[in-house]
């Protein structure tokens, strides 16, 4: 997105501008803050929104930090191809038409918000599809460096190759995401000697559904999967979203599910990109119609990486975790991975889990499965383990935040009743005899 004053910069001194973007940032971010939409934008939604501020040291009495195994999701990253290719057409096309109707007198755009649509424009190659961006670089310098403080035992402050391990996917955003997280914890200098664990190109751990073809039969290429999301999509609520968001825009049809989904992901990726400015694309959504959208997103990965199907291929990750914990040598583990791995663990975890399936025919309003607040960019779970002198025990957090699992009694949780509980992860999870479609069907 070009700076929105690029058109008139060169006019203005720079005690002008600043008070100019001040205030345009200031009238645009009081807006968007009064319909919440920022918190609202599914698996693109910032993680500076959903971070644990408190970088504090974590301790108990009579315990000592002393291992850590964490699994990130990627920083903020660029669209996709399709994306890309829909943004300079569809949405080029779309802003036009906008602006044409509000000119006219038509929408409930006022002059600041039309501003910004006439000043959009897309302008991200092809062939950088997926691609890292600046505020993904941020997001994992400052995870690092924040659980580093917490956790000063566990993960030390220069690096050693005999204790720390770092392993990311065969993407770019992954190995990016790996190596601005070693300069959190060791800075620019020190974080070029980091050895990386060599990628392999098929990981049946950090991204095991890609190739598990029992998932890929039975959930992904399933339409039987989709169908709760299609029926949300033609719902009187879906309609009537898109007519509001139509008549905001000032446009004189209504625009369709894919014309809408497609504004609402690029809202979420301008939103994440810049901490200092907006996207244009958020102004059609008020309160109701954007929650109807995050909605519409959270139901799919319910269906696709969540609950609605067994996810037990996630026991391979888990399953890293516990022999990590229970290895000599390395005590810091960082693996860095994708949306579809977070998911699928959280959900082995037993975290999030609704009181009933989610359907289409009606939004279930206060679910605890919301990708906003659990699979924003950047999110990641962390196991710490703590030499206790009654035992050693599993502290869990996730999006740096301390959590209880479902499974213990307290937030502490003893590492024996742990590895009870996830006895058939520990022993019994054999990634051929999971994914195997053949030997299921047989």
């Amino acid at each position: 997105m070009k700076n929105p004053f690029h058109c008139f910069v060169c006019t203005l001194n720079v005690t002008t501008l600043s008070l100019v973007i001040v205030l345009s940032y200031t009238l645009t971010v009081t807006a968007l803050k009064s319909a919440d939409i920022r918190n609202h934008l599914g698996t693109r939604t910032p993680y500076r929104y959903k971070f644990n501020k408190d970088d504090s040291r974590i301790s108990f009495p009579n315990c000592k930090d002393t291992k850590i195994w964490m699994v990130l999701r990627h920083g903020t990253r660029l669209p996709s191809a399709k994306d890309i290719v829909r943004m300079n057409t569809t949405l080029k096309d779309l802003r036009m038409d906008i602006i044409l109707h509000n000119r006219k007198g038509k929408g409930t755009l006022n002059y600041e918000q039309l501003h910004w649509f006439e000043n959009w424009d897309s302008d991200i190659p092809l062939g950088q599809e997926k691609y890292l961006v600046l505020e993904g670089q941020d997001e994992m310098i400052l995870i690092a460096e924040r659980m580093q403080k917490r956790f000063p035992n566990a993960i030390q402050n220069k690096y050693n190759n005999s204790t720390f391990m770092f392993r990311y996917t065969a993407t770019q955003r992954t190995q990016q995401s790996a190596r601005y997280f070693t300069v959190g914890l060791f800075d620019k200098k020190h974080s070029q000697h980091v050895y990386f664990e060599p990628v392999l190109k098929v990981d049946t751990t950090l991204r095991f559904y890609k190739h598990c073809d029992r998932w890929q039969k039975q959930v992904k290429k399933n339409p039987d999967t989709f169908k709760e999301v299609s029926l949300f999509g033609q719902s009187k609520e879906m309609n009537d979203t898109l007519l509001s968001v139509s008549k905001r825009l000032g446009l004189d049809r209504a625009l369709t599910l894919d014309e809408v989904i497609l504004m609402y992901r690029v809202c979420g990726y301008e939103i994440s990109w810049h901490k200092y400015t907006t996207s244009p694309w958020c102004f059609g959504f008020d309160e109701k119609s954007i929650k109807v959208l995050e909605y519409y997103d959270d139901l799919k990965k319910y269906w696709v990486d969540g609950y609605a199907h067994s996810q037990q291929a996630a026991c391979m990750v888990m399953k890293n975790m516990f022999d990590s914990m229970s290895k000599r040598g390395r005590n810091a583990t960082f693996l860095f991975s994708h949306s579809g791995t977070i998911l699928k663990l959280l959900t082995h975890l037993q975290l999030y889990k609704p009181d009933g399936p989610l359907r289409g025919d009606a939004i279930v309003e206060n679910r605890p499965w919301r990708m906003s607040n659990i699979d924003c960019f950047a999110s990641n779970i962390a196991f710490v383990l703590f030499k206790c002198k009654d035992g050693d025990k599993i502290l869990t957090l996730h999006q740096e935040k301390v959590i209880k699992l479902p499974m213990c009694s307290r937030e502490l949780c003893p590492l024996a009743e742990l590895k009870e509980h996830f006895h058939n992860t520990i022993h019994n999870c054999n990634f051929t005899d999971l994914c195997s479609f053949e030997s299921y069907c047989t």
